[in-house]
């Protein structure tokens, strides 16, 4: 299989340390987005370019959203030091979400860690007080709960948003995209390109790319008739409905 020269970065840098903290009912697709690029840069370069550890609050076992029993490589205690932590959210995050997570994400980011979430994870970092002042994503879902909830998080529809030491992704395959920026950030846009490649992924969205929301979500459910008139108006761009037949 062909193998990439990194760019220009030297051949014996350590390989970054990434983890992932696994809260309940965790989305397995944005974890498996976020993961399996770091592997295939390692497999593509031949080198350890990363490396990555799961983790829960107690070293526990935790369930995915799709029901799939996940044993992590560690605890929060006993995690080794790391050089980026990604929370993957998922369903039911303002219960997923306890002190002790919120604890140690503090003590992470006091040690200048750079700290990312993908899914609703965004909203774990939120609870701490850590997206205060940047840009994040979330989940299209939570977009009005982050809102309402933290005034002081810029929250944005974009599927992903890097904000100096905060990256932030929405769901489903929006952290492959974000995790294959990083990588063409750090060591070069030929291997990102490789890799997307071998994931047979046409194309890698940009950070200007956003989510589609849909409609109810935007206008609010308690506006059904606009709904209805909205969605109408986007099923006839091409031919518009007379304003008459709207009403």
């Amino acid at each position: 299989m062909t193998t990439f020269n990194s760019g220009t970065k030297p051949q014996n840098r350590a390989p970054q340390s990434i983890g992932f903290l696994l809260l309940d009912n965790f989305t397995l697709i944005s974890l498996a987005s976020a993961v399996e690029p770091l592997r295939m840069a390692n497999q593509l370069s031949g080198r350890e370019l990363y490396r990555w550890t799961t983790l829960t609050a107690d070293g526990s076992k935790v369930l995915a959203s799709d029901g799939l029993q996940i044993t992590p490589d560690t605890s929060m205690q006993n995690a080794p030091a790391m050089d980026t932590i990604f929370v993957c959210g998922g369903v039911g995050i303002q219960r997923s979400v306890t002190r002790a997570h919120v604890s140690w994400l503090q003590s992470q980011a006091r040690q200048s860690r750079r700290l990312g979430a993908v899914c609703t994870g965004s909203w774990a970092l939120a609870c701490a007080g850590l997206l205060d002042g940047y840009d994040c994503s979330v989940h299209w879902e939570f977009l009005a709960s982050m809102q309402e909830a933290f005034p002081r998080v810029v929250i944005s529809t974009r599927l992903f948003t890097l904000d100096r030491n905060r990256f932030t992704s929405s769901g489903g395959t929006a952290p492959l995209d974000m995790m294959l920026h990083l990588i063409s950030r750090d060591h070069g846009r030929e291997l990102s390109a490789a890799i997307s490649e071998m994931f047979v992924y046409e194309r890698i969205r940009n950070e200007q790319d956003h989510q589609r929301v849909p409609l109810k979500h935007m206008l609010g459910t308690n506006q059904p008739k606009l709904q209805e008139i909205v969605a109408l108006m986007e099923a006839n761009l091409e031919e518009p409905i007379d304003l008459d037949e709207l009403a």
